[in-house]
């Protein structure tokens, strides 16, 4: 380890967080707090190949790696092979999954750094608690807690940074949208069934903010949620960009919108990255562990049950009561205190 007063260490340094979107950004605040700590240090940052394109806009990492969803031994030893020729002997990984503790371990690194766990302490020889005793915390302070193994104080959260999205490319589409007011982006869907809102009560809203004269821009890359989109395409002021959308161009999208509405899930925090106020709908998961890291302009929209947070595996009430019966009224009062 470098003395306090180094501003680099002898090697660079490698991050491992494979996926998901929401899980990425939510690594930023730990790459500021060691950029800032280690101005000089090279920052290498491991993905899946379909996550790419959200690291390669994070400020503070200077590499990006791929690796395929899909390793075989080939994949891992060519990882190992790339690793060892940068010369790399810090890893850090935000992951700790079984994958990327393979990584960890095949990336030779001497200083290893991840959670502890039931069956994968053998991948790391610096380990940290991965819950602390003032439960709930966030997601975000969790992560963070790794670079202590760093000698990084972390008693200074930074937010998320505002990604300036003006160079971003645009297709004809989602460019001549910037100029309608107000507008809102709404994302369809949810990263599984259990945090998803339902078909009617999105139709529902859609409808009340066209009424009200809003532009209601859909988003949503499933075929699940291109099929909603397009279910509701007759109603009047709506914009269908359901399907995939590359992550600059979403950005773009949603960082010329007077407000965005979803659910917890990778939009919902890419979302984050930009200055448009947010509408959060959160039903199993506590957005006091996984809500957007913003100080300001978020309304958070849930139901208190004594079932939250839950596992996301079965329903109590098979109905999912702590998203669908979010009113539409409720949602809509939340965004209406954005709408100009």
């Amino acid at each position: 380890m470098t003395s306090a007063h180094d501003d680099r260490f002898d090697d660079d340094v490698l991050f491992i967080r494979l996926r998901l979107l929401g899980d990425i950004v939510f690594t930023i605040p730990a790459i500021e707090l060691f950029k800032r700590r280690f101005p000089r240090t090279r920052l290498h940052y491991v993905v899946e190949e379909r996550f790419a394109e959200i690291a390669g806009i994070i400020p503070g990492i200077d590499h990006v790696i791929t690796v395929p969803p899909r390793r075989g031994w080939s994949d891992i030893l060519a990882f190992r092979r790339r690793i060892r020729a940068l010369g790399i002997t810090t890893a850090v990984d935000f992951h700790s999954g079984p994958g990327s503790a393979v990584l960890t371990l095949a990336s030779g690194a001497t200083r290893r750094v991840g959670y502890r766990t039931p069956n994968r302490n053998w991948a790391y020889n610096r380990l940290v608690s991965r819950k602390t005793s003032s439960y709930p915390t966030h997601s975000v302070f969790n992560q963070i807690r790794l670079l202590e193994e760093l000698g990084i104080a972390i008693d200074d959260l930074p937010p998320l940074p505002v990604i300036a999205t003006g160079s971003f490319p645009a297709r004809a589409g989602t460019e001549s949208v910037q100029a309608i007011r107000p507008r809102v982006v709404i994302h369809l869907g949810a990263g599984n069934r259990f945090r998803d809102w339902g078909s009617e009560n999105f139709s529902a809203l859609a409808r009340r903010l066209s009424g009200q004269g809003v532009a209601v821009m859909l988003i949503g890359g499933s075929a699940a949620e291109k099929a909603r989109a397009a279910e509701l395409s007759a109603i009047p002021r709506l914009h269908n960009f359901s399907g995939p959308l590359p992550i600059k161009e979403l950005l773009r999208l949603i960082a010329g919108a007077d407000a965005y509405i979803g659910a917890d899930s990778g939009p919902l925090h890419v979302a984050s990255l930009t200055a448009t106020p947010l509408v959060a709908l959160y039903g199993p998961n506590l957005a006091q562990i996984s809500g957007p890291w913003r100080r300001e302009q978020v309304e958070i929209v849930d139901l208190e049950m004594a079932c939250r947070p839950c596992s996301q595996r079965k329903c109590k009430y098979d109905t999912i009561r702590c998203m669908r019966e979010i009113s539409v009224e409720r949602v809509y009062e939340a965004v209406s205190k954005f709408i100009s």
